[in-house]
């Protein structure tokens, strides 16, 4: 694959797209309303580290059980995977996008259960392949779901405080030389400072350690903080534009950690770790967004898109915080179609793909269960197509981000109640 940047051309093995929360949260569809963001997912193939080291340079190697794979942030070095090959060439994202268990070489997907949050998400981590590639000194970014200031205090619009709060702490004890929150809220919600205000999430990033919390401006009032960037594919909806503005904040860092929030949505079906990303990307980048499809019946032509946003971006972690779900409703989440479930689990995955088939058969058994009294436009797709079917993971998986398959993944429970269930779903 090849991802260009107006006058200069980077070349890679293989990409993943890290995006932000939801695009929009109102009731116009012509402003978006409704559309998420899209987060990041694994590049690379399952037995491989990906590919993808920051503009200017750095590499490293295939993570546990992978083989060789580039991957560090601009000017940045990730270490070694344990079982992973030397370091490859460097690329254009962040990090190695697939860690596969040691013994299998496939994705994991961890499910994980512990009354502590703080607990959940270490063991999470831990099982999805650890933290081991950020070394002391590099920097980190953290993206979140920071789409709106709607119904603060009611959970699932946003990632929450308490799981943002986990995560810093956790990336805190490999001593990163700077740890910066961020995202870009909801074209509705311009003002993503005042956002991350309002719904106590800068209060509540900076009491955790983090150095900054960036909320980032529009691609007009700073122009310098997005890069014009030409994922393969890009002319499919962006061609007039010249390719989709990307966070250089996010670009530029060593690592980037995906952290979304589980719900589903009325027109891209479910906003997990790849809508998330649509956040990372400019406004203006948000409005060839197919949300006329969609609102049509059509969910093919926004699962698309949102697959190719994705390109650009490679975390290296997605970590889905489903303390509680938003299974109608979403994005919005405060209307009256609302439902919300409590699974109390945390979810992680290097491979996006896998962990939002993952996210999406979680919220398909919670419909399943749930009384839901006015169903959404997702709701009949979501109940009646296999998770590996849905558009968005189809296309995650045919454009390098993730693997596509069922039988690709290890799932890795612990404490989990619903452990069949989820399975079954995920294997249907």
């Amino acid at each position: 694959m090849l991802l260009k940047q107006a006058g200069a051309t980077f070349s890679g093995i293989a990409f993943g797209v890290a995006c932000s929360g939801d695009d929009a949260a109102g009731e116009d569809p012509s402003a978006g309303s409704g559309g998420e963001g899209i987060c990041g997912s694994a590049a690379g193939n399952t037995s491989s580290g990906g590919t993808g080291a920051g503009t200017t340079g750095g590499s490293s190697a295939g993570t546990t059980g992978g083989s060789a794979g580039a991957g560090a942030g601009t000017g940045g070095m990730a270490q070694a995977g344990s079982s992973g090959a030397p370091p490859g060439d460097s690329g254009v994202s962040n990090d190695a996008a697939v860690t596969g268990d040691a013994g299998s070489g496939r994705p994991v997907v961890a499910i994980v259960h512990r009354e502590s949050l703080d607990d959940a998400v270490a063991r999470a981590v831990e099982l999805a392949g650890g933290l081991d590639a950020i070394q002391p000194g590099q920097s980190v970014f953290i993206k979140l779901n920071g789409v709106s200031d709607r119904a603060v205090g009611t959970p699932g619009i946003r990632t929450s405080n308490e799981m943002i709060a986990a995560v810093i702490k956790l990336v805190k004890t490999r001593n990163p030389g700077r740890i910066i929150v961020g995202d870009r809220s909801a074209r509705q919600f311009p003002d993503t400072a005042a956002v991350f205000r309002n719904a106590g999430i800068e209060e509540a990033a900076l009491a955790a350690g983090a150095d900054e919390v960036y909320a980032a401006p529009t691609p007009e009032a700073d122009p310098d903080a997005w890069l014009l960037l030409q994922p393969e594919s890009y002319e499919t909806s962006w061609s007039a534009a010249g390719g989709i503005l990307c966070m250089r904040r996010i670009i530029e860092a060593d690592h980037l950690i995906n952290v979304p929030t589980c719900k589903n949505h009325r027109y891209a079906l479910f906003s997990l770790s790849m809508k998330n990303f649509i956040g990372a990307i400019g406004d203006s980048s948000r409005d060839p967004l197919h949300f006329g499809d969609s609102i049509a019946g059509s969910f093919g032509p926004i699962g698309r898109d949102i697959a190719i946003l994705n390109v650009p971006f490679q975390p290296l972690l997605n970590i889905l915080d489903a303390s509680v779900a938003l299974i109608n409703g979403g994005p919005q989440g405060d209307s009256a179609d609302a439902v919300r479930t409590t699974p109390g689990l945390v979810l992680a995955s290097r491979d996006r793909v896998a962990l939002d088939a993952a996210g999406v058969s979680l919220i398909k058994l919670h419909l399943g269960r749930t009384d839901v009294p006015q169903p959404d436009a997702s709701h009949d797709t979501l109940m009646s197509t296999n998770a590996w079917a849905l558009p968005q993971i189809v296309e995650g998986g045919m454009r390098g981000l993730g693997v596509s398959s069922a039988a690709d993944v290890d799932l890795a429970f612990d404490d989990v109640a619903d452990e069949a269930e989820i399975e079954a779903l995920f294997r249907a």
